[in-house]
This record gives C-alpha cells, sequence and structure tokens, in this order.
C-alpha cells in the first residue's frame, strides 16, 4: 500500500477523465489507495471468502491484490516515460523481489463455516444464507462472497494449487 499511495499520484488521472487511455486500469488502483470500500465490495484489513471453489480460484490469479497492481502501475509508468515510478521500486526490495516470482495461485478450501460467522462483503447481515442451509453447495452460493467474522483454524484449511485454473468468472 505504501509503494502504491507513493506511486500513483504520478501516473494519475482524474476521476471524470473517462476518455483517459489510462482510466480503467488506474481506477480500481485509486479505490484501494483510499481504502478499498469506495464502489467496492471489500475493505482491506478483513479476510474474505468465495461461496466456491471457481470464484476463489479466479480471485487466485489476480492474487494478493495489492502485489497484482504494482505491475499495472509499472507499465503505465513505463508507457507515459514516468521512469521514477520503476526508480522508486528499490526503495521496496521485498515488493520487487515478490513480483519477480513466478506466480503460485492458490485457494484456501476451509471447512464449514457456520453462517452467522460471514457477513456479507459490505459487513451486513446475509439473510439469504438461512434459504440455503440445506445446500451450501449452490449455484448462488458459489456466486457470493462474504466477510468473514471467526478465526479459521490453520489445520483445517486445505491447500489447493489452482495454477492450471482457467477464468470462468469475470471479475
Amino acid at each position: 500500500m505504501d509503494f502504491i499511495q507513493w506511486a500513483l499520484p504520478l501516473v494519475d488521472v482524474d476521476e471524470t477523465d473517462f476518455a483517459h487511455p489510462d482510466y480503467l486500469r488506474l481506477m480500481p488502483i485509486k479505490a484501494a489507495a483510499k481504502g478499498g470500500a469506495g464502489g467496492m465490495n471489500f475493505e482491506y484489513g478483513d479476510v474474505y471468502v468465495a461461496g466456491g471453489f471457481h470464484k476463489a480460484a479466479d480471485y487466485a490469479l489476480n492474487a494478493p491484490e495489492l502485489m497484482s497492481f504494482v505491475p499495472t502501475l509499472l507499465d503505465v509508468a513505463d508507457d507515459r516515460g514516468v521512469d521514477a515510478v520503476r526508480d522508486g521500486l528499490a526503495e521496496f526490495p521485498e515488493i520487487k523481489e515478490f513480483i519477480s516470482l513466478e506466480p503460485r495461485p492458490v485457494v484456501l478450501k476451509l471447512p464449514p463455516v457456520p453462517a452467522d460467522m460471514v457477513m456479507s462483503e459490505k459487513g451486513e447481515a446475509v439473510p439469504l444464507l438461512d434459504r440455503m442451509r440445506d445446500d451450501p453447495n449452490s449455484a448462488v452460493c458459489a456466486q457470493l462472497g462474504f466477510r468473514l467474522t471467526t478465526v479459521v483454524p490453520f489445520d483445517a484449511i486445505e491447500v489447493i494449487d489452482t495454477s492450471d485454473h482457467k477464468r470462468v468468472f469475470v471479475l
């Protein structure tokens, strides 16, 4: 987040300049720099889970999200000839090392979590879950995302390599 908040002003686009060629690439990054919730379904600092494997695997292809924004910022800066962004990455050696690694997306499969231990991504109750108690594997549940409100013991989590996953949903 420190790198994003430092680099974004160097390549920023006005929020009302819809015709700018970098508008769509930078708006999610701009929202993240503001804390993530503005117009989005999450806030940084909480744990979010997907209702189904395919949705989780799709998210894993872009995870961790803040890190996925770094190459975008670098690309925009390179396209514009703003060398300061790439040069500034030297002040963030952990990020530089991380983005040089080969991606290894994984899904963390949780054990069944009681409905009262999740909220909507916006932090609200999820009344729909009461009607799905008999079928938590339903197609409807698979499309939803949730905010986890409990701690899941690490030994109860299964790690699934999703390197070969092909995107099913558009995020």
